[in-house]
C-alpha cells in the first residue's frame, strides 16, 4: 500500500511565536497558524486557523523575517503530536506571496 502525506495551504500568518524557547521545556520548533477565510453558501465567512510548526533551523531563520498578517503559501506534511494528538502542518517550505 502506497500512502501520500503532502499539504499546501495559503493564507495569512497568525499568532507568530518568534522564540522557540519560551517558558518550561525548550521547544525544537516555532509554532504559528495559517488563517484562512472561506465564504460559506449562506454568505457568511468561516475563519479557519491551521496549526503549523517550523522545525528546520534554516526555515526558522527565514520565518523570523515574516510579520503577523503576511500572505504566505506553506508546504509540508500533516503530523500528529505524540503527547496531545493535535494535528499540525510540519512546514517544509514557506513562500511569501505578493
Amino acid at each position: 500500500m502506497k500512502t501520500e502525506n503532502a499539504v499546501t495551504v495559503s493564507g495569512t500568518l497568525h499568532l507568530l511565536k518568534g522564540d522557540a524557547s519560551g517558558t518550561g521545556k525548550p521547544k525544537k520548533y516555532l509554532p504559528f497558524s495559517v488563517r484562512q477565510e472561506t465564504p460559506g453558501a449562506d454568505g457568511s465567512v468561516r475563519k479557519d486557523f491551521l496549526l503549523a510548526r517550523v522545525y528546520a533551523p534554516v526555515l526558522q531563520e527565514s520565518f523570523r523575517e515574516l510579520e503577523e498578517g503576511a500572505l504566505v503559501r506553506v508546504r509540508g506534511d500533516v503530523r500528529s503530536s505524540l503527547g496531545s494528538g493535535e494535528m499540525y502542518i510540519n512546514v517544509l517550505e514557506i513562500e511569501r506571496l505578493a
